[in-house]
């Protein structure tokens, strides 16, 4: 038994949420309003013979008592681990607390840090800093809520203080505020003479800084002198996976179901000073698919509103490419419905055009409005990806014409609205100067030819060596083998062990996990790019999981070792699916007071499970 399942036995999910929760028995489980949302009928369910809560109303979500603890706590899975152990008198392993206690420490010495650049921001050597800010119409209340600071020019300045407070300077170093030159041994502050931007995680910690240059170096001066620099990765630090002001914004970004994602810390704090709070920073010039996922996690509408030059479009154009991935959804890795238009639960992806010459911080600071009807207004997707992905190639040959029609068509086809589907066609048409029926005349033969390109690269992508012998076969049915062990179980051993499976996902929602641990692993998963960079992301109580997952023993099958693997995912999702349905169908079910008539929005609730469930059956 883990840690995680000896904590879930010993606690009672009514007992723990009772303390957050007042709750009212009905039927055979326990109902209140939504501690997560705003409402007047109860639609927040506890289930005591499953151990699981959910939310029916705005929320449309649940879990188990550890994603209970983490939403309504606001924390990650660790510190929720941490307090329901404590609750249930449970013993955490010395090197999973060690862990805790070492991030924890680095998080520390952040803070004293930000608290630092704060004091000195209002000290004489921070005059010229104070005056940037005043200049950018910055006010005393965003720099208090953003914590800003200044480093001086000084070599040492952050290192006495640090040193003074007794700090020890190893972990100032790993802080990434300490710079150590490893031949002379010598130690000297990171950040001199700089604006600084303590970069916070979701929960508000200072995970890392970001510091812009006040003065410009002289031409001759030796060494490379950026405008911006950040904190270098560390154990708590890593830019592709932050967003800027996420602490801030989550929670107007989860209310609103929307998203505005900027480049630059100024953007941001414009924003929220104006009071559009839903508002991040990429901190860089295109997304990664790290910080993608934490905006889906959060909501599924988001606007673009990026520096309208041409890096700034080709930058939105990699950020689609690379981390929305919805350019190049023709590919054979991603033809599987892996666009923004046929995902489960429907993203809206629109981009706010900028005037040009106007970054996000100057429009809202002098047009506040213009801002607002940018991004409330802002064109759907197709509407940018038509002509921006046109300029890429020749329209004035038939092979650039073809071209373009090879890579926005499947974009096209993949939008569920049919007058969507014949507006975008008609505005291809007029963007490649050509009619309609020439268009429609010319799409089988462009589509054959991406078939086939969809083909070789599957064909190239599934002849990549496999890991070992015994990880590499699989049966074909992942209900009939490995019985110990559990259905999602095997499912994250599938995922861990075949990587090229990531791309079959689209319709399956971590709520079909009843584990939290496995919901943390797969969250964290969906972040991380290989098994190397997870194992760094996880806890010792989460890794010695995902290595049980890793090791487990897959039986030999004959056939292709991938379609066997992605016949195996597909009967694992459909049945976890189910299984997860059904659950939601019992527990509305047991609600019900048979002495009287149910409400008609539970009775819809029932039908729309009901035929939700008979989708799941097997033909």
């Amino acid at each position: 038994m883990t840690v995680v399942d000896d904590i879930r036995a010993r606690l009672d999910i009514v007992d723990v949420v009772s303390g957050y929760v007042a709750l009212q028995k009905a039927g055979r489980n326990f109902k209140a309003p939504c501690p997560f949302h705003a409402e007047n009928t109860p639609s927040f369910i506890v289930d005591p013979n499953r151990q699981s809560w959910r939310c029916y109303g705005a929320c449309a979500t649940g879990g188990d008592v550890f994603s209970f603890v983490m939403r309504h706590q606001n924390v990650e899975f660790p510190e929720a681990l941490r307090i329901l152990a404590q609750r249930a008198g449970v013993e955490l392993s010395p090197n999973s607390k060690q862990e805790n206690d070492h991030r924890s420490k680095l998080h520390r010495v952040n803070q004293l840090a930000a608290t630092w650049y704060q004091e000195q921001l209002r000290a004489p050597e921070g005059a010229a800093a104070m005056e940037y800010l005043k200049r950018r119409g910055v006010n005393a209340q965003m720099i208090d809520a953003f914590q800003l600071g200044y480093s001086p020019n000084r070599w040492d300045g952050l290192k006495n203080y640090l040193n003074g407070i007794g700090v020890p300077e190893q972990f100032a170093v790993e802080s990434g505020l300490i710079y150590r030159n490893d031949e002379s041994g010598r130690t000297w502050d990171f950040f001199r003479d700089r604006l600084m931007f303590p970069i916070h995680d979701r929960q508000g910690k200072v995970s890392g800084f970001g510091g812009r240059q006040l003065s410009e170096p002289p031409p001759d001066a030796p060494g490379y002198n950026p405008k911006y620099i950040n904190t270098s990765s560390t154990p708590i630090f890593d830019k592709r996976s932050t967003l800027y002001g996420i602490h801030r914004a989550k929670d107007a970004i989860r209310e609103s179901n929307t998203g505005i994602v900027v480049e630059g810390y100024m953007d941001v704090i414009a924003a929220h000073q104006h009071g559009y709070h839903n508002v991040v920073a990429s901190m860089g010039t295109a997304l990664t698919e790290n910080q993608v996922a934490q905006l889906k996690s959060l909501a599924t509408n988001f606007v673009l509103a990026l520096d309208p030059d041409n890096a700034g479009q080709e930058a939105t154009l990699r950020s689609l490419e690379s981390s929305w991935q919805v350019i190049g959804v023709q590919s054979a890795s991603r033809s599987r419905s892996h666009s923004v238009m046929q995902q489960r639960e429907a993203i809206t992806l629109s981009i706010a055009a900028l005037p040009e010459g106007k970054d996000p911080d100057e429009l809202i600071r002098h047009n506040p409005a213009e801002w607002e009807r940018l991004t409330t207004e802002a064109p759907p997707l197709m509407s940018y990806l038509i002509p921006a992905i046109a300029a890429r190639f020749d329209t004035g040959t038939g092979q650039g014409k073809s071209q373009v029609v090879e890579a926005i068509y499947p974009l096209i086809a993949a939008t569920q609205n049919p007058f969507d589907q014949q507006r975008y066609t008609q505005d291809l048409a007029d963007t490649l100067g050509i009619t309609l029926d020439a268009l429609k005349a010319g799409l089988p033969r462009t589509m054959q030819a991406s078939a086939r390109q969809q083909r070789r690269q599957y064909d190239a992508q599934s002849a990549q060596p496999a890991r070992s012998s015994s990880q590499q076969q699989i049966t074909a049915s992942a209900l009939d083998s490995n019985r110990e062990n559990t259905r999602e179980d095997y499912m994250l051993g599938l995922l861990l062990n075949f990587p090229q499976l990531r791309e079959y996902l689209d319709e399956f929602s971590s709520e079909y996990l009843s584990s939290s641990a496995n919901r943390e692993i797969f969250a964290q998963w969906q972040l991380c790019a290989d098994i190397t960079e997870l194992q760094d992301a996880l806890d010792d109580t989460l890794l010695a999981h995902m290595q049980s997952l890793l090791a487990a023993d897959i039986a030999p099958t004959d056939g292709s070792r991938s379609e066997r693997a992605r016949e195996a995912l597909r009967q694992c999702l459909r049945s976890l699916k189910r299984r997860h349905l059904l659950e939601l169908q019992q527990t509305l079910l047991a609600t019900i007071d048979n002495a009287t008539p149910p409400p008609r929005e539970l009775t819809a609730q029932i039908t729309s499970l009901n035929e939700g469930i008979r989708a799941t059956e097997i033909r």
